[in-house]
C-alpha cells in the first residue's frame, strides 16, 4: 500500500478489490477520483450541453463512484477519443490525466495483481451487474468514511468518532427507493462545507458489509487512543482539588505572615521593656 500514490482509503480499496476479483474496476475508480475529472462550464441557456451531460451513464442508481467508472469505460470504448469528452462536456485534460494515472497504478500493482488490470467493461458488468464486488471493496476501503441515513428523512450522520450530520451533495447520482428514501448506508470520498456539510462522491453499500466495520468501531477505546486511561470515570469535582487546594495554600501562607508579625511585635516590646 505504501508504494501506491493514493489516499489510504483508495489504496485499501485496491487491495480488497484484488481479493474480490474486481481490481480492474477499482483501478479505474481510483484513477478518476485522483484526477478529479470535471465538467466544462456551460452557460445556463446552453440546453444542448445539458442534454449531452444527461446522455452520460447514471451510475445505475448506486452512486457517484459507479458513474465515474461507467464514464471512463464509455470513453475506453471510443479508443479514448478526446472528441467524445468534448461532446459530453467533460474536460479533456482531466480525462487524459485519469488515463495516465490508471496506467501508472496498473504498473505498480501488477506484481501482486490476481487478475488482469486492463479495462474489461463488458466482461465485468455481465458477471456482476450490481457492482457488488466493487461496492464491497469500496466499503472496506472507506470504512472510516461511512455514513448512516437518519430514520425519518434523507439526512445522514457520519459513523465513528465525532459523528456529524451531513447530506448527500445535490449533484450526486445516488438514487432512492420507490418511497424516495436513500440507502441506509453509504461511503463518501470527501466532506465539503458550503451552506452545510455535504458528502461528495458517495456510493451505496449493504448493511451486511457494514456490520463488521461497526463492530470494530465499537471495540475501539477512543480514550486509550487519545492517551488517556481506559474505562469511563466520572470527572472528579473541581471543588475537591482544583479549587480547595489553592484556597488551603492561601490560608497557610496567611497564617505564616500573621505569626511573623506577632513574633516581630513581641521582640519590639521586649526591647522597649529593657530600656
Amino acid at each position: 500500500m505504501a508504494e501506491l500514490p493514493l489516499e489510504p482509503s483508495l489504496s485499501r480499496t485496491l487491495i480488497e478489490a484484488n481479493e474480490l476479483g474486481c481490481l480492474s474496476q477499482a483501478l479505474t475508480v481510483a484513477a478518476v477520483l485522483s484526477a478529479e475529472i470535471t465538467f466544462r462550464s456551460t452557460r445556463s441557456k446552453d440546453m444542448e450541453g445539458k442534454r449531452k451531460r444527461q446522455e452520460l451513464p447514471d451510475g445505475s442508481g448506486w452512486g457517484d463512484h459507479i458513474q465515474l467508472l461507467q464514464i471512463f469505460e464509455s470513453w475506453d470504448r471510443t479508443g479514448y477519443d478526446p472528441r467524445w469528452c468534448s461532446d459530453h462536456e467533460l474536460q479533456v485534460r482531466g480525462m487524459k490525466f485519469s488515463k495516465d494515472v490508471r496506467n501508472q497504478l496498473s504498473q505498480i500493482i501488477q506484481k501482486i495483481a490476481k487478475g488482469s488490470t486492463d479495462v474489461q467493461a463488458k466482461k465485468e458488468r455481465k458477471s456482476d451487474p450490481d457492482y457488488r464486488k466493487l461496492r464491497r471493496a469500496l466499503c472496506v476501503g472507506y470504512g472510516n468514511q461511512l455514513a448512516e441515513r437518519m430514520l425519518h428523512h434523507n439526512g445522514y450522520h457520519t459513523v465513528g468518532y465525532r459523528a456529524q450530520l451531513v447530506q448527500v451533495h445535490p449533484f450526486s447520482v445516488l438514487e432512492g427507493d420507490e418511497y424516495g428514501k436513500l440507502p441506509v448506508y453509504v461511503v463518501y470520498h470527501e466532506l465539503i462545507n458550503t451552506t452545510r456539510p455535504f458528502m461528495r462522491n458517495v456510493c451505496a453499500v449493504d448493511q451486511s458489509w457494514v456490520k463488521p466495520i461497526l463492530k470494530k468501531l465499537e471495540r475501539l477505546d477512543m480514550n486509550k487512543l487519545s492517551g488517556g486511561s481506559s474505562g469511563s470515570k466520572d470527572p472528579e469535582p473541581l471543588e475537591d482539588k482544583q479549587v480547595s487546594s489553592p484556597k488551603k495554600a492561601m490560608d497557610v501562607k496567611q497564617s505564616d505572615v500573621d505569626s511573623k508579625i506577632q513574633a516581630a511585635r513581641e521582640r519590639y516590646l521586649a526591647r522597649k521593656g529593657k530600656k
